[in-house]
């Protein structure tokens, strides 16, 4: 028995247009599974399927209760069986307090951010339970939601991965009588996330001094998919962020 060989599951991703969305296929396909690739850019998902080979993509927009919903009943339809999901779909942008132009930006991230994570684990769990699936679900949150690096001006932001944190970790007792898992992982920075001028910068704030790829949470991925590796872990938040956390600000 191999602790991450994930043959014969099925993994649910969002936010697979880009960035550590595409990394996460990428891995778990490598580990055998099946992945359904959803974002709200088709066409970026529809190459990447192309690419693994067992694949399937969908357009999904997780702000959109009927979008779920839809794809939801797609999903039936075709007898499509989901054992993990990572709830990765996301947004940031910078939320001002002192800001002479309004905008929507506090909520659009709320409802991306914390309400369309919110509609997709109730879907997913729903359907993990009416298949009798043990299931894991693991959600993407920040080293911002802990308050360890709250960053400028991103209120909106930090307050919505302080919510999946807390979503991750009250969820725990619904869903464990079923078999299902629930864990989150708290990244620090990645190469998706700033721009390019900022990596030196970024750089000199990580103890282990340097800027991490896309790869480096393929270990964790793989292990909270694993029913083998991690069957007695929920409800747990880890954090990959190369001591950032920790480290003198």
């Amino acid at each position: 028995m191999h602790l991450f060989d994930l043959t014969g599951k099925t993994a649910l991703i969002t936010g697979a247009s880009g960035g550590l969305g595409q990394q996460f296929a990428r891995c778990l396909s490598n580990a055998g599974a099946r992945v359904l690739l959803t974002a709200r850019r088709f066409g970026e998902i529809q190459a990447l399927a192309n690419e693994l080979g067992n694949a399937r993509a969908l357009a999904i927009d997780v702000s959109d209760r009927v979008s779920i919903k839809s794809a939801f009943e797609q999903f039936s339809a075709t007898d499509e069986q989901i054992h993990i999901c990572i709830n990765n779909a996301g947004i940031g942008k910078t939320t001002p307090i002192f800001d002479s132009a309004e905008n929507d930006n506090f909520e659009n991230i709320l409802q991306t951010n914390v309400i369309g994570v919110w509609y997709l684990t109730r879907a997913v769990a729903n359907h993990m339970k009416g298949n009798g699936i043990r299931g894991s679900i693991i959600n993407i949150g920040s080293i911002n939601g802990s308050g360890a690096y709250p960053g400028k001006m991103a209120t909106g932001y930090n307050v919505s991965k302080a919510a999946v944190l807390h979503m991750t970790r009250s969820l725990v007792a619904e869903l464990a009588p079923h078999g299902i898992r629930i864990n989150s992982i708290s990244p620090g920075y990645f190469p998706t996330q700033q721009d390019e001028e900022n990596r030196d910068f970024i750089r000199k704030k990580i103890p282990l001094d340097f800027i991490p790829k896309l790869n480096d949470l393929d270990g964790l991925i793989l292990y909270l998919a694993s029913d083998y590796a991690s069957r007695y872990v929920t409800g747990s938040c880890f954090t990959i962020d190369g001591g950032m956390s920790y480290a003198e600000k």
